[in-house]
């Protein structure tokens, strides 16, 4: 036992974490591990990390045990030359590459808007993340900026649609800074921005998409005067309304007495009579909604078809949190 706490085993387990969480992160970065995953994308990747460095340790543990002084010097003269060439590759990486590419990005980006001023608190304050009603278009969907790649939003007008949209100049632009949580917040932005939702904390911000081109996409940036704006369509993901609700946490009809759930996606099939507080989506199909019926304990009543949909109109309201 004595051999787990000798200096030369000690150097092998510190040895070990640094060149298992290289490869971890390593092999996270080859297989896109963290790729669309939003403000989580960093957290995944360096818990491959992490978790190949705990399983590389335990090994390192039977390796002290069992092996030889020889053995385990070794190991630690190989395992530091696998650290200096680490260090020697991602350098080499940073300035050939990463930097490069960084500095060509910064000299095609267009040129930068008027500053806007600091987000407002009661323009925040009308800008619910809870239960949505519907607006006056159903649109196609919504549009979320992709802000831990990107820590600006550029806003155009005025579209040439026979040009690229390096050809463009943005007009106006929501800035965002990270916070002490590793989170971010809004740091500038338009004082006519109110999004359908903003609620950074749960990496939310939404905008309803109304058109799109081949380079654009046209969203309302302001539900009140439901004045639009177009954005780079690289900058975010598009979700159409099907894929939209179904990462919904819950549906409600917005007419409680007149809407009805059916055993098929018909107009004249059976009323599913069962009592629920809650309505989950599980799958859609044309207008029509199937959905799976929870009480207030979440426990399951039953299941149906609902209509969502109706023309350009939404017949539901949704729920993004519990």
């Amino acid at each position: 036992m004595k051999s787990l706490i000798k200096p030369y085993s000690l150097l092998l387990y510190f040895l070990v974490i640094i060149v298992f969480f290289f490869l971890g992160v390593t092999y996270a970065g080859i297989t896109d591990a963290g790729k669309n995953q939003g403000l989580a994308g960093g957290a995944i990747v360096l818990g491959y990390g992490v978790i190949s460095s705990f399983f590389a340790l335990l090994i390192a543990f039977f390796i002290a045990f069992k092996s030889s002084k020889k053995t385990i010097v070794v190991l630690n003269k190989v395992f530091g030359l696998m650290i200096v060439g680490f260090i020697v590759f991602f350098t080499w990486r940073y300035y050939t590459i990463i930097k490069p590419k960084r500095e060509l990005q910064q000299q095609e980006l267009p040129a930068q808007p008027k500053q806007t001023s600091s987000i407002t608190k009661p323009m925040a304050m009308l800008i619910k993340a809870g239960k949505k009603e519907q607006h006056s278009t159903i649109g196609l969907g919504m549009f979320s900026p992709n802000i831990n790649k990107n820590e600006v939003l550029y806003f155009y007008g005025n579209l040439n649609l026979e040009k690229s949209i390096m050809e463009h100049s943005a007009t106006d632009s929501i800035t965002f800074k990270k916070n002490e949580y590793g989170g971010y917040d809004i740091d500038t932005a338009p004082p006519w921005l109110v999004p359908d939702h903003l609620k950074l904390d749960y990496d939310m911000l939404y905008f309803k998409t109304v058109s799109i081109t081949e380079d654009f996409i046209e969203v309302i940036v302001n539900t009140t005067t439901n004045q639009t704006a177009f954005v780079d369509k690289l900058s975010g993901t598009l979700q159409y309304w099907p894929e939209f609700l179904l990462g919904v946490n819950s549906v409600e009809f917005i007419n409680v007495n007149s809407q009805k759930i059916f055993v098929k996606p018909l107009d004249h099939a059976g009323i599913v009579n069962s009592n629920f507080s809650f309505m989950k989506p599980l799958k859609i199909k044309q207008n029509w909604m199937y959905v799976l019926l929870l009480n207030d304990g979440f426990k399951e009543t039953g299941k149906g078809w609902i209509k969502w949909r109706e023309k350009d109109k939404l017949l539901i309201t949704y729920n993004l949190l519990s």
